[in-house]
């Protein structure tokens, strides 16, 4: 009898494994690898066909490079930082654009139209040399830019980026295009200071806070990227609606506990609504709410359709009530 209670009781652990099981997380479609090294990659980003939602969120795991993530954007291929699905966004490694700078002269010029991804408003636009003028357009229209004066002393002073040799300014919502122009403040002062350097570059704003007050003169200044060759820059990212097909958008799924919306921050469900979009998990809950059932409770429990739940709970009290007959039984 003893024999018959240890079966049960096996079994038991069974169910309650398979549940277990079932509340782990979700970031990918099965079968399709999560991480590139140490960078998780989310659903409807991917590596392999199948894995990403279309091309425009395909990564290229590179080994040949120590295994770093890529996307290609434009023609350009930048290494990826991290991606998250909670908050659309995707941090990449982008080029600075450089002009005099021993033999650094790039001007890239980054086109993200036709994509998902737009450069977030949580960038910042940075200039750096003596009177340059730097400028943003767009369409042969210029967007935005910013004036660094030149500095007339080499004092040390407190590291900041305020018109001195550095300049810094927001860019404009739903950037699309990046696209740089930097000239002499004052075309009357010469070729020798035409001939300096000069470079701009956008950047995650985070990633400029660490190390704003410590001096120049202890050789630290947070914006200075003239040996650099990338900064950190996130961007934007949403869903088409015309290429994503999901229970949770048609509303065929009422239980996946994550909601969609437009990218001018309505519901869904307007009427007034762009085909792109992005969807999060409700407060509460965690996962990927690209991927059906994937959103759980945060302590880790799976919520499932009432008559599901109803289901595995008959289940368990069966389980139970049939061991407390043996037990009953043996005695």
């Amino acid at each position: 009898m003893a024999a018959i209670e240890l079966t049960v009781f096996q079994v038991i652990l069974l169910f309650w494994s398979l549940r277990t099981a079932e509340s782990q997380v979700m970031m990918t479609r099965p079968g399709c690898d999560s991480y590139c090294g140490n960078i998780s990659i989310p659903y409807p980003f991917g590596m392999k066909e199948g894995c990403y939602l279309d091309e425009s969120f395909k990564i290229l795991c590179n080994s040949s490079r120590g295994v770093l993530p890529q996307l290609t954007v434009d023609g350009t291929d930048l290494e990826v930082r991290y991606i998250s699905v909670d908050d659309s966004t995707i941090e990449v490694m982008f080029p600075i654009v450089f002009a005099n700078c021993n033999g650094k002269d790039r001007n890239t010029v980054v086109d993200l139209e036709g994509s998902p991804f737009v450069f977030s408003s949580e960038n910042y636009f940075i200039a750096r040399g003596c009177d340059n003028l730097a400028l943003m357009t767009q369409n042969q229209s210029t967007i935005g830019g910013c004036v660094s004066i030149c500095k007339k002393n080499s004092d040390s002073m407190m590291a900041s980026c305020s018109g001195i040799d550095c300049c810094q300014t927001r860019i404009p919502s739903f950037l699309k295009v990046f696209n740089v122009t930097m000239k002499e403040l004052d075309d009357e002062k010469g070729s020798s200071v035409e001939k300096q350097c000069r470079y701009a570059y956008l950047i995650y704003q985070r990633r400029i806070n660490y190390g704003r007050y410590y001096y120049v003169g202890g050789n630290f200044d947070p914006y200075d990227k003239r040996d650099s060759d990338h900064v950190p820059v996130v961007l934007d990212w949403g869903v088409d609606r015309r290429v994503f097909e999901s229970p949770v958008l048609n509303g065929s799924f009422p239980y996946s506990y994550s909601w969609c919306k437009n990218v001018m921050n309505s519901s869904i469900n307007s009427t007034n609504q762009s085909s792109t979009f992005t969807c999060s998990c409700y407060p509460g809950f965690k996962g990927n709410p690209y991927l059906y059932g994937s959103c759980t409770q945060a302590e880790g429990r799976i919520y499932l359709p009432y008559n599901d739940r109803r289901k595995i709970n008959a289940k368990m009290a069966g389980l139970g009530m049939l061991l407390l007959l043996f037990h009953s039984i043996s005695s």
